[in-house]
């Protein structure tokens, strides 16, 4: 079999005799070629894959998915798999067949899982934060450049807080948008960590990480109500309830903006009185 490659966004699949080597979150799974029942191609510019392994008893197969970059590869590797697969599953099904182990130290670190215009936002704000820093000092001015050094601690905490949960809520509102609403079932429990599997309209099965805030349905804890993305079926969101969205928009409002409010006063504002006694 040809040696494909497809790389996401902290994420990897290969192939590798007769096996498809999948490294996500930390974990490396080999799943040979005879535990998928098939692939395919899906997600917006259809650059991410779905590997879908066989059922047994009649009940669904666990989906693999891998948020790719590159959309040819994507295809030419579903094509491959597609052309090797059997087709038949094997009597235990597709999940006895695959080995799960940790991933190096080395493959969890690469890249800190950040896509290429975060890395760039990233170095902007360090070039920013060092040049503030330097304009201070050279324009003798200790108190503001000590102020201006220690306001990275604010900044980068308030960040921490604001800065995913605004992605938490664009996921939120672009599913939202264009959403199809179906009910999760319970699929497993890893330690702490709850996982749910819903089926599109199209027949596919994926699965989501429920939020801990999550009801279930008519108070089935095995039963849940999601959102998945039309455009791209395996991105889902857990339905939550209108004073939890709030609760927590009132939290990241105030811990957040206190913490950027007091960065802006120790940071920008020092920069600004600077040129306003200039």
């Amino acid at each position: 079999m040809p040696s494909i490659t497809l790389r996401g966004y902290g994420e990897t699949i290969w192939l590798e005799s007769r096996a498809l080597v999948l490294e996500q979150k930390g974990l490396r799974r080999r799943i040979p070629i005879e535990a998928v029942e098939a692939a395919r191609v899906v997600g917006r510019g259809r650059r991410s894959v779905e590997i879908a392994l066989w059922s047994v008893d009649g009940s669904a197969g666990p989906v693999f998915t891998l948020d790719g970059r590159d959309a040819a590869q994507a295809v030419r590797l579903v094509e491959v798999v597609n052309a090797a697969r059997a087709d038949s599953g094997p009597p235990q099904g597709g999940a006895a067949l695959v080995e799960q182990r940790p991933a190096s130290p080395s493959v969890r670190k690469k890249g800190l899982g950040l896509t290429r215009r975060e890395r760039a936002v990233g170095i902007a704000l360090l070039v920013v934060y060092i040049g503030g820093l330097a304009v201070l000092g050279w324009a003798g001015e200790p108190q503001r450049a000590a102020l201006w050094l220690l306001g990275a601690t604010p900044a980068l905490f308030g960040l921490l807080i604001v800065v995913p949960s605004l992605r938490w809520a664009w996921k939120r509102w672009t599913v939202r948008r264009r959403g199809v609403t179906v009910v999760a079932v319970l699929a497993r429990r890893e330690r702490k960590r709850t996982f749910f599997r819903y089926t599109d309209l199209e027949g596919g099965t994926h699965e989501i990480e429920s939020d801990y805030a999550v009801k279930g349905i008519g108070g089935d804890p095995t039963r849940i109500e999601v959102v998945y993305d039309r455009q791209r079926p395996d991105r889902a969101i857990c339905s939550l309830a209108a004073s939890t969205l709030l609760w927590r928009t009132v939290g990241v409002t105030l811990a957040g903006g206190l913490l950027l409010s007091i960065a802006f006063i120790m940071m920008p504002l020092q920069l600004i009185l600077l040129l306003l006694s200039g």
